[in-house]
């Protein structure tokens, strides 16, 4: 069963995520907002092609239903790398 990996990128977005929620709802929220997303992500350790195929190649998105927010992933040997977190509205990295 691959094992979930969050690179820097992706931990830099979800640390951007909680200082957009903060401010919004209090840190409290925010920090569950950022829990949920990573509870989220779980599923993919065990089921890496949930997620629908993206218009790069062998990466895969993981749209959250109940935020505006995407996963970017791909599956490398048997690790799930998380490459970044996004809005579902902003341009997607090419940077990763």
């Amino acid at each position: 069963m691959p094992k979930l990996e969050i690179t820097d990128p992706a931990q830099s977005d979800l640390d951007d995520i909680f200082e957009h929620y903060a401010p919004l709802v209090g840190e409290a929220e925010a920090e569950q907002i950022v829990i949920r997303l990573l509870e989220k992500l779980e599923p993919l350790e065990t089921f890496p092609g949930m997620g629908r195929p993206s218009q790069k190649p062998s990466v895969r998105e993981l749209v959250f239903t109940r935020y505006p927010f995407l996963a970017q992933y791909r599956v490398k040997d048997d690790t799930v790398q998380i490459l970044r977190v996004v809005h579902q509205r902003s341009q997607h990295p090419a940077d990763w």
